[in-house]
């Protein structure tokens, strides 16, 4: 009587840090995931594409088919950050009459606001981590929506009367210049939160107000 044998098939071991699929998620997908984990819990300093691959529970030799270096990581971060943060606008927005004044209010305590509730995804958005935007394509492209935003309020409020008209980059310049200034004072720790959020919210108002106020039409 002959006797069957199954045949033992054999998988091949996966080549060390070749990109491959687990759970629905590729290897970037899960670095990318790793990277945003670690912004909490450690410095920019001291997160490293090994770090990030540990963290993914995958090789360390597997980034490098993705990223290069650390601020190309950072870089796909930065780009979530931004997504992040115009969906934060988009909420804040529909708080306000979306007129020019609540329009440009809602873009500055936005700003403000997520710039001091994600401090580690700011660095890496704003500069101050290396990551040069020119050199990334889609990081530039979405970087270059924040000015565009700011820049279409101030033309809204100068073709309703309440900004001069003219200059009209100078004026979005000077007012993302006050934004980003109050908000980086109060990240390095040179002003103190105040303890009631309505209360900060309203000072940052205010100021914001200083910059509309400065450019009113006569």
């Amino acid at each position: 009587m002959a006797i069957s044998r199954k045949k033992t098939i054999q998988k091949k071991p996966k080549a060390i840090g070749r990109p491959s699929k687990e759970n629905g998620m590729n290897v970037k997908e899960a670095l990318v995931q790793a990277g945003l984990e670690l912004l909490g819990t450690t410095s920019l300093e001291d997160i490293s594409l090994r770090k990030v691959a540990a963290k993914a529970g995958v090789s360390h030799v597997a980034t490098y088919h993705h990223f290069e270096n650390k601020h190309a990581l950072f870089s796909a971060l930065a780009e979530i950050g931004f997504q992040k943060y115009f969906e934060t606008y988009q909420k804040e927005l529909e708080k306000t009459d979306q007129d020019f004044k609540g329009r440009y209010r809602a873009l500055g305590w936005t700003y403000f606001q997520f710039i001091m509730e994600n401090r580690q995804f700011a660095r890496i958005m704003f500069g101050g981590t290396g990551v040069d935007a020119k050199t990334h394509p889609t990081l530039l492209a979405v970087s270059r929506r924040t000015y565009r935003q700011l820049h279409e309020i101030i033309r809204m409020g100068q073709s309703l009367g309440h900004l001069e008209k003219g200059n009209t980059r100078e004026k979005t310049l000077a007012s993302w210049a006050m934004i980003h200034g109050i908000a980086m004072l109060f990240l390095e720790g040179r002003l103190q939160m105040k303890n009631d959020p309505k209360e900060m919210e309203k000072f940052i108002q205010t100021v914001t107000e200083y910059a509309y106020v400065g450019m009113k039409s006569v």
